[in-house]
């Protein structure tokens, strides 16, 4: 067997994951199964469990209100069950990196190659877990990443090489 690695999961990943109408979702469930049944170690950096809670929550409900034009509560509830789940099932498959204020300082050093502050956060998540590779869908951070990045396309490949 190959050696384990470890990778770190992008907020985009783990919605696209989740979320089965996001354009990534095929992928995102290959490259997490594969990772899952190979015994390879996830991660994720802690402010992104909250954003997938958020989002998971937010996206079921306008799924509600587009289909039925109101959210009613049982639907609003049944949204964050639904987000709750995710959030415990990311808890069961994957490894939390977390963040202080040094990580914050480290962040706010990216920002001359990637503005973006959550993405930054990720960035400082993958350094501080000294992980393999930080996975993202995020074309921008994939151009810009000062660590090993790739797509989840990408990761399912090298992982795939590996376990043959």
């Amino acid at each position: 067997m190959s050696q384990r690695l470890a990778m770190l999961l992008d907020t985009n990943v783990w919605l696209d994951y989740y979320l089965p109408w996001r354009r990534g979702s095929a992928k995102a469930r290959r490259l997490i199964e594969h990772a899952v049944e190979h015994n390879q170690t996830l991660a994720y950096a802690v402010p992104s469990i909250k954003d997938v809670f958020y989002m998971i929550a937010a996206e079921h409900k306008n799924v509600e209100r587009a289909a039925t034009g109101t959210l009613s509560e049982s639907a609003a509830k049944a949204a964050a069950v639904t987000a709750w789940g995710c959030v415990n099932n990311m808890q069961g498959v994957a490894c939390a990196v977390p963040l202080d204020h040094t990580d914050v300082w480290v962040a706010s050093k990216q920002r001359a190659l990637h503005g973006d502050f959550e993405d930054d956060l990720v960035i400082a998540a993958a350094m501080r877990g000294k992980v393999d590779y930080l996975v993202t869908n995020d074309e921008k951070l994939l151009r810009h990443c000062p660590v090993a990045a790739l797509s989840a396309s990408d990761m399912c490949k090298v992982l795939e090489m590996r376990s043959r």
